[in-house]
């Protein structure tokens, strides 16, 4: 009896523990011609860790084509879950995103138009932990 009592106890031990995954903002090239990305940061604001990849007062990076490599670009921002609140708070960080090619250029200006951006795209199905922004030659259409 003592052994099935710990053995329930160790099982629900391993169901209750925590496992905190990394949360990352990813942007994906799954179009058929290069991208370039410019996400300039308000230094009015705090930084939310995306200070780690700027280069004066922006993050530029460009994006190969689909199927090759280096066609996304990831930053990482800690471990737990994406909240709302929290994707709002890096939108806020943010003055503008500029996704570009050789034919467009789409630019996000407005803290609603990026948090709307950052919102719609988070993924995962129990847990939030990926923004995966897909840049396809639809996007510029």
């Amino acid at each position: 009896m003592k052994k099935l009592i710990f053995l329930i106890l160790f099982i629900l031990g391993f169901l209750f523990m925590s496992c905190d995954p990394a949360h990352n903002l990813n942007f994906i090239n799954n179009g058929s011609i290069a991208t370039k990305v410019k996400i300039k940061i308000d230094p009015q604001t705090e930084e939310y860790g995306l200070n780690e990849y700027k280069n004066g007062d922006s993050i530029v990076f460009n994006l190969k084509p689909a199927l090759t490599k280096d066609n996304q670009f990831q930053m990482f921002f800690g471990i737990g879950t994406w909240h709302e609140k929290e994707v709002i708070e890096i939108s806020k960080s943010i003055k503008s995103i500029e996704i570009e090619n050789i034919n467009y250029k789409i630019v996000y200006k407005s803290q609603a138009a990026i948090a709307k951006i950052l919102q719609q795209n988070v993924k995962g199905s129990w847990m939030k932990t990926e923004i995966d922004i897909n840049i396809d030659d639809n996007l510029f259409n």
